[in-house]
């Protein structure tokens, strides 16, 4: 079983992207953001798709790849909170938390050989409200 940063509840709704292959720290600052709006599902899930097309940004950068990712873990959350029997709409993220993942190696020849690839641990609790 996955860790989560709080204590879960029975009747809350969890989900992680595990090992994603996005910035751990570009990861952190959007988790940020979203925890410190305090944010519902829907409004979470456009900010990103907002941040991913552009329209929105923090501190003048849009982290396409990193929203991508979350975008991802926001909408299996949403799916598990559908197959619950949740609406959808009454949802509020908890808490949103990104992690260090896993490095892997990058095999190649000569100069290049062994870089690292390093990945994130993105983890979403929901609750109703």
């Amino acid at each position: 079983m996955t860790g989560y940063p709080i204590e879960v509840e029975e009747e809350d709704i969890t989900a992680a992207g595990i090992n994603l292959r996005i910035s751990r720290k570009k990861a952190h600052k959007i988790c940020k953001v979203i925890n410190n709006k305090k944010m519902k599902l829907m409004e979470a899930k456009s900010f990103v798709k907002n941040l991913i097309e552009g329209k929105e940004n923090i501190d003048g950068k849009t982290y396409d790849k990193a929203a991508e990712g979350i975008l991802e873990v926001l909408e299996n959350a949403e799916n598990n909170a559908e197959f619950r029997g949740e609406n959808k709409d009454k949802l509020r993220i908890k808490t949103i938390s990104s992690e260090p993942g896993s490095t892997f190696r990058r095999m190649r020849r000569r100069r290049d050989f062994g870089n690292k690839l390093k990945t994130a641990n993105v983890k979403v609790v929901l609750q109703r409200g």
